[in-house]
């Protein structure tokens, strides 16, 4: 049996697609940049803040590493600013989450969204969710699919259990919907579940070593 799950965050738990796409296009705006249609930053997201916001900049901009820096926090300004906006959490989500606590399963959350970030979003959808740790990237960490963020939520949910017990990595799911999370599930050491309805394909997750493919968040419930 399962005792702790580790779930990615955009694409899996949340489609904040919208949010970080109109953020973007805010900043690049701002710079008289020309924006991207929402649906083509699916291409940027998954490796973190700084990732994406050099990805979606002009070419000759995106080689300015200052200047990357500089975009990403006026990007996190116009982001912070409004972190639910055009953000959802996917069909079967709520559910999900609220039965694995009902079985008394512990749920984190490791992510490469800023921590802060991470953490309003959780608290903001899922306000009936006891979330054993929230870890996402602060400054120092290396982004997924590096094990430090995942390593660093199973250290916090460690301290939480009563004195004596403890929990394998073989107790442990990593559920996330991309290629990054693929790998990271594998450099932890983790079973890894790919979810289809999130930022990438079947084929990019297969291709990326899947233990398993769920097409609905039910279908977690099974490998449990």
């Amino acid at each position: 049996m399962k005792k702790l799950i580790l779930f990615d965050l955009d694409g899996t738990l949340l489609n904040t697609l919208g949010g970080i796409g109109s953020a973007c296009n805010e900043m690049l705006a701002k710079y008289n940049f020309p924006t991207w249609d929402i649906p083509e930053y699916v291409n940027f997201v998954g490796s973190g803040g700084r990732a994406l916001i050099k990805d979606s900049l002009p070419l000759i901009m995106s080689k300015n590493e200052s200047f990357v820096d500089e975009a990403r926090e006026v990007y996190l300004g116009f982001y912070r600013a409004n972190l639910a906006r055009l953000t959802s959490p996917y069909e079967g989500i709520p559910e999900l989450l609220a039965e694995l606590q009902r079985r008394g399963v512990l749920i984190a959350l490791t992510t490469n969204k800023f921590h802060d970030g991470a953490e309003y979003l959780m608290h903001h959808f899922f306000p009936e969710i006891r979330f054993a740790a929230i870890q996402g990237h602060i400054p120092g960490f290396a982004v997924k699919p590096d094990p430090q963020i995942p390593e660093a939520a199973i250290a916090t949910n460690r301290k939480s259990l009563p004195d004596g017990e403890t929990i394998s990595k073989d107790e442990m799911l990593y559920i996330g919907d991309s290629d990054i999370d693929m790998q990271t599930a594998s450099n932890l050491g983790v079973e890894s579940v790919g979810v289809t309805w999130g930022f990438r394909s079947r084929e990019i997750l297969k291709k990326n070593g899947a233990c398993h493919i769920v097409d609905k968040p039910s279908n977690i419930l099974d490998l449990i």
